[in-house]
Formats: structure tokens, sequence, C-alpha cells
């Protein structure tokens, strides 16, 4: 087996950076003979909000610069930089594209397979980061922490939380109802488990077994949606669920119930969750992600005390950033030692 020459385009950002991914890839390929070279691009993200970029999805970067670099690379690496069609035409030697994020949707996944070219991506690298951070939304909902801290910024006491009337309840025996039970509601299934939660989900997707093994009760999403003090989103978005949260669901839930999105902001109907919020269908919501981002100054949810925002940050942990990094090095030296010297 003869020795080969890798040349790699990293494209890194602000979160998975140049010496993450470099360090990583070395690693995995030290007891190799091949000689490997790198050539660098970075974005802004996150920074800069991800955005569509020509015909891809949740990406940052200038398609421009990374056609002028690909001409000469076996290997592209990116983690939110666009690979699109143009970026794939012009690397005429491209060989693997490896995204280290659990959806490549900023790749063109049809005009790589038009050529061979395989796409590794990294499932599940931040679905640690994304329960914990949805256990942290719903405790500051439903105590209404994020409310408290606004108003008292404005100088606004908020004592009359502790009336009887207003005051949160406690965790014990409330419902949590799970849209969505793949990696994150399995890992934020035990979370709620050990603060006295109930436990329900829905997930066509998801083996039956797996919620009796895990002690979650699988229900439709009607009755998901009544019987739950919380509803919280875990889905990928798909053509059939966009808008799936819409006035329909919304007004199955109960005006003590509170929605939690840390998944995709298209599964929700935001002019209908206005109306909920403002008309009382529901009490509350804590949203990390929305249909436009950065979310405009002029949203009417912005109006409304009664939701939790944060800047679309479920999934940031310096963790992640390493999993991440790390994955992509393990799936380019499977490539190499499996599949790329028969090439």
């Amino acid at each position: 087996m003869g020795k080969k020459e890798w040349k790699i385009l990293i494209i890194a950002d602000r979160f998975v950076t140049h010496p993450l991914f470099r360090r990583a890839i070395e690693r995995e390929l030290e007891d190799i003979q091949d000689e490997v070279t790198y050539k660098f691009l970075e974005n802004a993200w996150p920074d800069d909000p991800l955005k569509d970029v020509e015909e891809v999805h949740e990406a940052v970067g200038d398609v421009d610069a990374i056609v002028n670099e690909v001409g000469d690379v076996d290997i592209i690496v990116t983690d939110v930089g666009p690979v699109t069609k143009r970026v794939i035409e012009a690397a005429p030697q491209l060989k693997l594209i490896a995204v280290s994020r659990g959806g490549p949707v900023n790749v063109n996944i049809e005009a790589a397979a038009e050529r061979s070219i395989p796409v590794v991506n990294v499932p599940s690298r931040n679905a640690l980061a994304v329960a914990e951070f949805t256990m942290g939304m719903i405790f500051s909902q439903m105590k209404k922490i994020a409310e408290c801290h606004a108003d008292m910024k404005k100088g606004v006491w908020r004592g009359d939380f502790y009336r009887y009337e207003n005051a949160p309840r406690e965790f014990p025996g409330q419902v949590v109802g799970l849209i969505g039970f793949g990696r994150v509601g399995q890992l934020l299934a035990p979370m709620l488990k050990f603060f006295g939660m109930e436990v329900t989900a829905h997930d066509p997707y998801i083996d039956p077994r797996t919620f009796e093994e895990m002690q979650v009760k699988g229900v439709e999403v009607e009755t998901l949606l009544t019987q739950s003090d919380v509803v919280s989103l875990h889905a990928r978005v798909t053509q059939h669920n966009v808008g799936m949260i819409g006035e329909t669901e919304l007004s199955l839930m109960r005006p003590s119930s509170y929605l939690i999105n840390t998944a995709r902001g298209a599964l929700i109907d935001h002019q209908a969750l206005c109306r909920a919020l403002r008309e009382g269908w529901i009490a509350g919501a804590a949203l990390d992600i929305y249909d436009v981002e950065p979310i405009d100054l002029s949203h009417p949810l912005l109006e409304l005390n009664n939701v939790t925002f944060t800047p679309h940050i479920a999934g940031a942990s310096k963790e992640t950033a390493i999993r991440a990094a790390n994955g992509v090095a393990e799936g380019i030296a499977k490539f190499i030692k499996n599949v790329g010297h028969r090439l």
C-alpha cells in the first residue's frame, strides 16, 4: 500500500475552531504514514447568525472564498460553512466531506451523491448540552425566574408571585410531554424524573421498546398536549411537521401549561403562539429558536412577559465543540484507513 498525500480544507468558526479540528485530526491520523497538508478558512459564526446560503441551510460563509480554495482539496471539513453545488463542482479531487454537526443541512447532499462523495457527520454532538439547557428553561419558566429578573431590572418588585393564586407549583407529580424522543429526549427524561416529574413522549420513529426500557409512557400527540403541564419539543423538522404546533394544538393545552422549544423554530406557528399566550390558552413559553433569526425587535412575542427568550444557544458547550471535532476526525481516519487507499 503506497503512501498518499491528503489535502484537507478546514472551514472553522468561532465555536469549533481551527486548533480543535487540527489537533483532533492529527491525533486520529498519527499512526498512518500518509502526508497530510491543510488549508484554513474561517467564518464568523456564531456572531453571524445561521441562514440559507444558495441552496443549503443553516450556514455561514463566503461561497466564493471556499470555491477559490477547493481546486486541489481531497477532504472538506466544516462546521457551518456552506458546501454548495458550486463548491463541489469546483473540487475535482474531492473525496470526502466531513461535517461536525448532527445534521449536515449546510451541505448539498444530492450534489455530493452524484459524485459518489460520502458525507460524514456527528449525530447527537450537542444532545447533552441541549437536554441540560432544556431543563434550565423549564426551571426558568415554571419558577418565574426570567420574568422576575426582567422586571427587577425595570425596578418592579414581583412580590405578587407569592400570592397563592400566582405562586408556582413544585415539580413532583407534574407531567412533562416530550414531542420527539431521540437522543435529547432520552437524556432529558431521567433529569425530569429525578425531580419527581412524570414523563410521556410521542415519537413515531422510535421503537416502542425504548419507551418501556426508559419507563416513559408513549402517547399520541393529542393526549400528550391535553395531559401535560409542560410540552417540550425535540423533533427534527421535516416536510410533514412544519408548524405542527398551531392554534389547534395550542388550544388543546392546559391554561396552566408551558411550551418549551429548544429544537427548531419551524415546528411552531408563532402567530398562533402569540395569540395563545395573549389570550391565556397557555401560561407561558420558553424559546431558544425562532421562525426567523435573529428575532426582529418588532416581533410581537417580545411584547409578552410570560416568555423566556434565549438566542439559539441550547447546544453550546465546550464539550460539544470538542466532541464535534473529535467526531469529524474519527470519520476522516476511518475513511482514509478503510477506503482512501483504494481510490
